[in-house]
């Protein structure tokens, strides 16, 4: 091995001081005193030196050392060239050169972190990293945009997202997954919350994961509601029209037939109801083609309250029923304004239909930031078993409805990429809201 250049400082000293201690007891032995003071002198002189040189060399070790721990390369050894150099120039050399190796490799280090850290909050799962203790380590911004807090100290702070948080997250096993539910003030969360662990410097972390599938799952239904109605309006239409067509010609058909007048006629008569009913049949399943043939938004920038203005225009009759609600600030909304218009219409007639005297359109911001338009009304309510299928496809309460109003209205909502909700109580009211994502 090539030994350092700079080793030979300290060794010439230590052969020079020894030297120094040899001449002088010769010296002293032989009765040299003049001599014998000059060579003490010598001695002293190198001593001083070589501790000269080792408390230089001390503090340069420390200094040195500060640098590392502290990462405050500017106050290295060699970092001020102007300086007094009483140390061997190859030995600074030597020091700046594993300061910047070290340098270099923290910040290719920091560079990682800082890039892993971005992509953490770029994805929208919220991730939450804590010690098995509870004690909160690094949560990305998904998670707190979701649980409406930006530095929690320990998973025990998460009670007032849910109170049941805590204890899952205690609970939590690595490879575990559940899903569970949870209902805001403005909208309903669906949580998909997964868990992992590793083993970092010695300590055990867990890696809670936790996505919100709501609206996921809205689009799995709405896609096999669409894909439903597609085969049931296919097959029915195919069978449906081969009967018009021969109740038709039998109709003509008819007069000539043998038999007496009064069961021609009759059977005239039914072979019309059996027509009339396979047109009715037509057109109801036209209808339901309305649902899975939505044309895609035109989404533009709107103004929440003009929107909601024209809407109350459009609607407000004589029982002056209608009233609009909004903040001060200016709210917009990236939507198609008619598809839209056409929900909030859509809401309007089923309050009325529900007996609502007073129904009230109103806008605002949810904790998470988005968008929301609300119809308001205290007519009679829905009943609990009826909230729940509201929103299925040829599901209605109404003698005369055809039970599309609402799915068109959530499947509008889909293509916005929101959500529709309603809350709502027997003899009290409902409440829809119509969620959009954040802008």
């Amino acid at each position: 091995m090539k030994k350092q250049a700079w080793a030979k400082t300290p060794l010439w000293l230590t052969v020079g001081l020894l030297a120094c201690c040899l001449c002088s007891a010769w010296l002293a032995v032989h009765g040299f005193y003049i001599s014998l003071c000059v060579a003490l002198c010598l001695t002293a002189f190198v001593a001083y030196a070589i501790y000269r040189y080792i408390l230089h060399s001390a503090r340069a070790m420390a200094q040195f050392i500060w640098s590392v721990r502290y990462s405050e390369f500017l106050s290295s050894p060699a970092a001020h060239p102007n300086a007094p150099q009483t140390l061997p120039e190859e030995l600074l050399t030597e020091m700046q050169d594993a300061l910047e190796h070290y340098r270099s490799n923290l910040q290719k280090k920091e560079s990682q972190l800082q890039y892993f850290q971005a992509l953490a909050n770029h994805i929208d799962m919220a991730v939450l990293v804590y010690a098995p203790d509870g004690q909160m380590e690094w949560i990305n911004e998904a998670a707190k945009r979701l649980i409406h807090m930006e530095h929690p100290r320990t998973v025990d702070d998460l009670t007032e997202f849910h109170p049941n948080l805590p204890e899952k997250l205690r609970t939590l096993k690595a490879g575990d997954l559940s899903v569970w539910q949870i209902k805001e003030e403005e909208e309903t969360v669906q949580l998909a919350l997964s868990g992992m662990e590793f083993i970092i410097q010695g300590r055990k972390l867990l890696i809670a994961g936790m996505k919100n599938i709501h609206s996921a799952l809205d689009s799995r239904e709405t896609e096999a509601w669409q894909k439903l109605i597609r085969v049931l309006t296919h097959e029915i239409m195919n069978s449906i029209t081969p009967i018009i067509s021969l109740t038709e010609l039998l109709t003509k058909y008819a007069d000539s037939l043998e038999g007496d007048e009064e069961t021609k006629t009759e059977m005239k008569q039914m072979l019309q109801t059996i027509g009339r009913r396979g047109n009715g049949l037509v057109r109801f399943m036209n209808s339901y083609r309305e649902v899975s043939h939505l044309p895609q938004p035109i989404l533009k920038l709107c103004n929440a309250e003009e929107l909601l203005e024209g809407v109350l225009r459009l609607m407000q009759n004589e029982a002056n029923d209608l009233h609009l609600s909004v903040p001060a600030v200016a709210l917009r909304v990236i939507a198609d304004k008619e598809q839209i218009e056409q929900v909030l219409i859509n809401l309007i007639r089923n309050a009325r239909e529900n007996e609502a005297t007073q129904i009230t359109l109103s806008a605002g911001i949810t904790p998470g930031n988005h968008l929301f338009l609300r119809v308001t009304d205290n007519g009679t309510g829905i009943e609990p078993e009826v909230l729940e299928r509201i929103f299925i496809p040829f599901f209605t309460t109404k003698p005369t409805g055809s039970g599309i109003g609402l799915t068109i209205s959530r499947q509008i909502m889909h293509q916005h990429h929101g959500s529709i909700t309603v809350q709502s109580k027997t003899g009290e009211g409902s409440t829809f809201t119509l969620l959009f994502p954040v802008v």
